[in-house]
Formats: C-alpha cells, structure tokens, sequence
C-alpha cells in the first residue's frame, strides 16, 4: 500500500497561541504542510465542506461542545478524530467518544504519544482511502456486470441469440466502436428495453 504525499489535519482550537505551538509540532513530511485551524462556532461549517484526514478538538475546546464536534466529524467520515480532554473530564468523554467513533487523550498530552497517535490515524485514513477506491472500482465493475447481463437477456429475447452470442455482439460492438462493453450495454437497454 502506497500512502498518500500528506493527510489533511483540521484543528479545532479556541486558542491562537495554541494553533500555532501545534503548526510547529507537527511532522512535516506526514501532514499537508498548511494547518487547517478553526474557531468551535466555525468547525460545523468547515466540517459540512470539508472532510479531513485526522481532525484534533484542542482542550481549549469546552468538553460539551467538542464531543458534539466529535461526533459530526466521524459521523462526516474523517478517518481519526481525535480530542484532548482536561483530566477531571477525561473518564467522562472518553467514555462517550468510544461509543461515538473517536478517540480521547488527557490533556495537557505528552508530545510524543500525540505524534504518535496522529500518525496511527493518517496510517489509518491511508489504509481507508484505499479500500474506498478498491470498493468504488468494485462497484463499478458489479454495475457493468448488470448492464451487460441485462443487455444480454434483451438480445436473447429479441432475436433470439445464445448467451454466448449475445456476449460476443457486445464485445464485438465494443471493440469497434471503441467504447467500453457498458456504453454498448446501455445503448442496447435503451433502444430494446421496453
């Protein structure tokens, strides 16, 4: 599995001060070298537009509305979420964000097991956006597959062709025309299929 160059990195901070300590924190050569930051008010929005890779919910973030952010982003399809969550809250949101598909870490958290943690998601978006692509190349060839099969019963009915036949005027008819065996599919449903 080859990764992408970069993930996308959205951080959800209530702090300038801390946007910046975690732009220069950052790895470099793994996330997109510019820093996604937004406001909690704005994050609903970027979050409708955008997904992300990994996003982080900084604990300047109030733990009630950064579970909610939590939950529309994993329910948005990011592949890692994660929130930094003040001790005395920790227990409590954590238990929420299992149920709710992310991921929690004490705050003030350790630099390394935060490096660490970010780089398992965008591991893991990787890995995701590649079974996406092969699912979608899958589907593709499964919708093909019905065309043609459907095209194929038309051609039997109507003139009365052997499978084999039918499979072999669509090849054919593809080939010739240099279109692929869906093109000549859907032109035979839509001239014979009443």
């Amino acid at each position: 599995m080859q990764s992408r160059p970069y993930a996308s990195l959205l951080l959800i901070t209530g702090s300038q001060e801390t946007a910046a300590h975690f732009a220069a924190f950052l790895p470099a050569d793994r996330f997109a070298p510019e820093l996604n930051v937004c406001s909690p008010l704005e994050a609903p929005y970027v979050l409708d537009d955008t997904v992300y890779d990994v996003v982080v919910i900084d604990g300047t973030v109030p733990s009630d509305t950064g579970t909610a952010l939590g939950t529309k982003a994993a329910e948005n399809g990011v592949s890692g979420v994660l929130m930094l969550a003040a001790e005395d809250r920790f227990d409590a949101v954590s238990a929420y964000a299992a149920s709710h598909g992310f991921m929690v870490l004490k705050s003030p958290v350790d630099p390394s097991l935060l490096k660490q943690s970010l780089g398992m998601m965008a591991t893991i978006s990787d890995r995701l956006h590649a079974l996406e692509s092969r699912a979608q190349s899958l589907q593709a060839k499964m919708d093909e597959m019905r065309l043609v099969n459907r095209a194929k019963l038309l051609l039997i009915q109507r003139f009365k062709m052997t499978e084999k036949q039918a499979h072999r005027f669509i090849e054919k008819n593809a080939m010739d025309r240099c279109v692929t065996r869906r093109a000549v599919a859907e032109t035979i449903i839509r001239t014979y299929e009443i």
